[in-house]
C-alpha cells in the first residue's frame, strides 16, 4: 500500500525552531495562488481498493506507515464506511483501476482535543490517488466524499503565500463542532504541478510553526 507523500513546512526554521520568512523550496515562490484547506489534527488513514490477479476486489486499510496502529472502533467505522461494494461503485464501467483514499482519522480519543471536532471517531478525506499515479483535483475529491457519505476537508479560499502566512496564526477550525484553533492549513496548486523530482507541489503551515521550540 502506498504511503502518503510527506508535505514539507512552507518555510525554513530558525534557531528557536519557529518558522522564518525563507521558503524551503524556491519554486513555491513562483506560484501566486494556492487552494487552501484546513489541516485536521488526527491520524493518517489510507483506504485502498485493488483487484487481485484472480479478479477479486479487496479493500485494505492502513495508517501513515505499515506499522501504524488503528483503533479497534476506527476499524469498525472503516469497514462500514468503505465496504468493497461502495468502493467498487466509484469506478467507471467496471474499470479495475486501483483507488487509494487518504484521510485523517479524527474525533474523540484521537489526539488531544479530538473531541472538539466530534464526539465519535470518523475519517475526513483530503486526497485521492488513482492507479497509483494520478492525483485528483479538489472538486473530484469532494465528489467522491459525497458518493461515500464522508466529509472532505473544507476549502478556506484561494490564497497567496502572504495570505497563508498572515491567516494561519489564530485561525479557528471550520471542521470542529466546538471552538478550537485550527491545526493549520494544507495548500495545493490550482492545476496539479510537480517539481523537478516529480513530486507534487503541496505545502503546509501549522499554527504551532510560529511558536518557538515547537517541533
Amino acid at each position: 500500500m502506498i504511503e502518503y507523500p510527506k508535505i514539507e513546512t512552507l518555510y525554513e526554521r530558525g534557531a528557536d525552531f519557529s518558522v522564518t520568512d525563507v521558503l524551503r523550496s524556491p519554486v513555491i515562490g513562483t506560484i501566486s495562488k494556492w487552494i487552501v484547506t484546513e489541516k485536521v489534527d488526527g491520524t493518517n488513514i489510507r483506504v485502498d481498493l485493488r483487484r487481485g490477479e484472480d479478479g477479486t476486489d479487496t479493500v485494505t486499510f492502513g495508517g501513515r506507515t505499515p506499522s501504524a496502529q488503528i483503533h479497534a472502533d476506527m476499524i469498525a467505522y472503516l469497514q462500514r464506511t468503505f465496504a468493497v461494494e461502495k468502493m467498487v461503485a466509484l469506478r467507471l464501467d467496471g474499470d479495475p483501476t486501483t483507488i487509494t483514499l487518504f484521510g485523517e482519522g479524527y474525533g474523540a480519543g484521537i489526539q488531544r482535543g479530538g473531541g472538539l471536532y466530534r464526539k465519535d471517531k470518523a475519517v475526513i478525506l483530503f486526497d485521492v490517488l488513482i492507479g497509483d499515479r494520478w492525483w485528483l483535483d479538489y472538486e473530484a475529491v469532494v465528489e467522491i466524499g459525497a458518493k461515500l457519505g464522508v466529509p472532505v476537508v473544507p476549502q478556506l479560499g484561494v490564497w497567496s503565500l502572504d495570505e497563508i502566512r498572515a491567516n494561519v496564526p489564530g485561525l479557528r477550525s471550520v471542521v470542529a463542532t466546538e471552538e478550537r484553533e485550527a491545526e493549520g492549513v494544507v495548500a495545493r496548486t490550482i492545476e496539479t504541478l510537480y517539481d523537478k523530482h516529480g513530486k507534487r507541489l503541496t505545502i503546509k503551515l501549522k499554527a504551532s510553526d510560529f511558536r518557538a521550540g515547537k517541533r
